[in-house]
């Protein structure tokens, strides 16, 4: 009983760090396509280095380009979304 206990706590201290993400909005009413792009990829670097800011310099070489593209791909999928058109802002959001 102890020791699955133990086990299920310490499964949980390290999944609890990977679903925290940083999430950023973002206004892109009246915005054209490129400034909106540009404005999307800002955030998206800020919400990565916020989400990389305590790894190694490895894993931050290696893991916030990852990040960044992820970001924005996801931003710009949520564009599409009538939830986007209605009030003008997009959530884009760092997660490793």
């Amino acid at each position: 009983m102890l020791r699955t206990l133990v086990l299920a706590t310490a499964a949980l201290a390290l999944a609890l760090p990977a679903a925290a993400a940083t999430t950023v909005k973002v206004n892109i009413a009246g915005l054209d396509a490129t400034a909106a792009r540009a404005t999307i990829t800002q955030a998206a670097h800020e919400a990565c280095q916020q989400e990389f800011r305590y790894e190694t310099t490895f894993d931050q070489h290696y893991g916030r380009p990852i990040c960044i593209q992820a970001a924005i791909a996801q931003a710009e999928a949520e564009l599409d979304t009538a939830k986007t058109a209605s009030n003008g802002q997009v959530r884009v959001v760092a997660a490793r």
